[in-house]
């Protein structure tokens, strides 16, 4: 892990299709920040990201909804800047006992103004 990065635990709901993320340490909520319909990203009071939620997650990751249950890996980069904020998820899951990594990208104008910031969030 990279100094800027945090670990993070995971939920998937089968029945609603979401996968929810969220960071293993304490934390303040300050505001959500909708990335796209459906892939909500939260930020603490420091504006440090600190989960995500992905509604419709099949469908998003392409993968079958077993597969969210177990994930192997869970990778996350946001990336800040005075324009836009930008995520990049790679999930890691197994399907018929293979392994596959999965990508989900998201971009949007920084309409929030979250200060310039890179970091990552990653299973342990």
């Amino acid at each position: 892990m990279k100094d800027n990065s945090f670990a993070v635990d995971y939920k998937y709901d089968s029945s609603a299709d979401v996968l929810a993320v969220k960071v293993k340490r304490d934390f303040s909520y300050h505001e959500t920040i909708e990335m796209d319909e459906g892939i909500l990203l939260d930020f603490d009071v420091n504006n440090v990201p600190i989960s995500l939620e992905v509604l419709d997650a099949s469908k998003r990751f392409n993968v079958p909804k077993y597969s969210l249950h177990n994930l192997f890996s869970f990778n996350m980069n946001v990336c800040v800047n005075d324009d836009c904020i930008k995520i990049d998820v790679t999930i890691g899951v197994s399907i018929h006992n293979k392994q596959k990594d999965s990508v989900l990208s998201s971009l949007i104008n920084n309409y929030a103004n979250i200060p310039n910031m890179e970091t990552e969030l990653v299973t342990a």
